[in-house]
C-alpha cells in the first residue's frame, strides 16, 4: 500500500514537471540571471566592463558548444528511428542563404548590441533605473510580436503583463533608488534601447525556435558574435590579464561565462519555443525578485514592506499570464 502511494506520488510529480518544464527552465533563467547581477557588479569593480563580457562569452560559446555536442550524441541515438522529416533540425542542415538571414539578424541584436547597450547604459545611469527600464522588456515583446507576428494576446494577457510590470515597479521604487532626472538621460536611453533590442531578438526567435533547437540557435548566436566581443577588447584584454586571474574575478567570469550566458540562454530559448515571446519575457521580471531576495540572504539588507508588496503582485500577474495560457 505504501509502495503504491509513493508510486502515485512520483507519477504525479513527474507529471507536473513535464507540463510546466518550460516554466521551470524560465524559472531557472531567471535565478541565474539574478544572481548574476552582483556577479557581474563586483567583477567590473575589478576590470574593465567590455573585456569582462568578452571573456565570458568565451565561455559562454565554450558551455553551448560543449553542451549541442553532447545533444547532437544524443540525437543520433534516436535517429534510427525517426524519418529525416521529423528530425527537429533537418531544416537548417538544408537551410539556404536566406534562411540564414533571421539567424543572423538575431544573433547581432540578442549578441552584440544588447550587451553593448546595456554595458554602456549601465555605467551611465543609475542601478535602480536600468531595473526599472529593463522591466519594460515584457510590454515591448508583446507589442512586436502583435505587429509583426500577429499574436494575438487575451485581455486576460494583457492585464497579466501590466499587474506584473507595476509589482515589479513597486520592488524597484521602495528604495527610492530611481532617478529619472535629465543627469541620466544618455544612460537611460541606451538602457531603454537595450529593452527594445532584446525584446526584438526575442521576437526573432519565436519563428526560428520552430526549425531550429534553443541550444543550437543559442551556440550559433555565441559563435558569430564571440569573435567581435574580443577584437573589439583584445588590447584591453591582453593589458588587464593578471587581474583577470585573481581568483574572486576568474570565479565571477566562470559564473557568469558558464551559467548565466551559457546555461542560461540555453534554457531561455526553450521557454520562448514552447511559450512563445510575450509569455517567456515576463518572467525577466523574476530577475529583480531574486536580486532583492539575493540582497536580504547574502548582504543582510533589511527587505522593505513595499517590495513584499510588489512581489506579491508580480506574482500575482504571472498566475494570470499562466492562466490565459489554457
Amino acid at each position: 500500500m505504501e509502495y503504491l502511494s509513493s508510486a502515485r506520488w512520483y507519477k504525479t510529480c513527474l507529471s507536473l514537471l513535464v507540463k510546466h518544464y518550460a516554466d521551470l527552465c524560465l524559472l531557472v533563467t531567471a535565478l541565474l540571471w539574478g544572481i548574476n547581477i552582483p556577479v557581474v557588479k563586483y567583477a567590473v569593480t575589478k576590470m574593465d566592463a567590455l573585456s569582462f563580457n568578452a571573456l565570458r562569452m568565451l565561455l559562454s560559446t565554450t558551455t553551448l558548444g560543449l553542451i549541442l555536442w553532447l545533444e547532437v550524441l544524443w540525437m543520433r541515438k534516436r535517429a534510427s528511428a525517426e524519418t529525416e522529416e521529423n528530425k527537429p533540425d533537418s531544416k537548417l542542415i538544408n537551410a539556404s542563404v536566406s534562411d540564414w538571414i533571421p539567424v543572423v539578424i538575431f544573433s547581432l541584436l540578442s549578441g552584440l548590441f544588447y550587451p553593448l547597450a546595456f554595458m554602456h547604459g549601465i555605467d551611465r545611469t543609475t542601478a535602480g533605473n536600468t531595473a526599472l527600464l529593463l522591466a519594460t522588456m515584457p510590454v515591448w515583446t508583446a507589442l512586436l510580436s502583435r505587429l509583426f507576428l500577429k499574436e494575438k494576446l487575451l485581455r486576460l494577457t494583457w492585464f497579466g503583463l501590466l499587474v506584473t510590470f507595476v509589482g515589479t515597479a513597486l520592488i524597484i521604487q521602495a528604495k527610492g533608488s530611481v532617478d529619472l532626472t535629465s543627469v541620466y538621460f544618455v544612460g537611460n536611453l541606451l538602457i531603454l534601447l537595450g529593452a527594445m533590442i532584446w525584446a526584438s531578438a526575442t521576437v526573432i526567435s519565436t519563428p526560428l525556435l520552430k526549425r531550429i533547437s534553443p541550444l543550437k540557435l543559442a551556440f550559433v548566436s555565441a559563435l558569430l558574435t564571440t569573435p567581435i566581443h574580443v577584437g573589439m577588447n583584445f588590447a584591453m584584454i591582453a593589458r588587464q590579464w593578471t587581474v583577470w586571474t585573481q581568483s574572486s574575478v576568474l570565479a565571477c567570469t566562470l559564473y557568469s561565462g558558464i551559467l548565466s550566458t551559457g546555461v542560461a540562454y540555453a534554457t531561455w530559448h526553450y521557454g520562448v519555443r514552447r511559450l512563445g515571446g510575450s509569455h517567456s519575457a515576463v518572467y525577466q521580471n523574476v530577475v529583480t525578485m531574486v536580486a532583492v531576495m539575493l540582497s536580504w540572504m547574502v548582504l543582510g539588507e533589511p527587505v522593505l514592506v513595499l517590495q513584499i508588496v510588489g512581489g506579491a503582485i508580480a506574482i500575482v500577474g504571472l498566475f494570470i499570464l499562466r492562466r490565459s495560457r489554457r
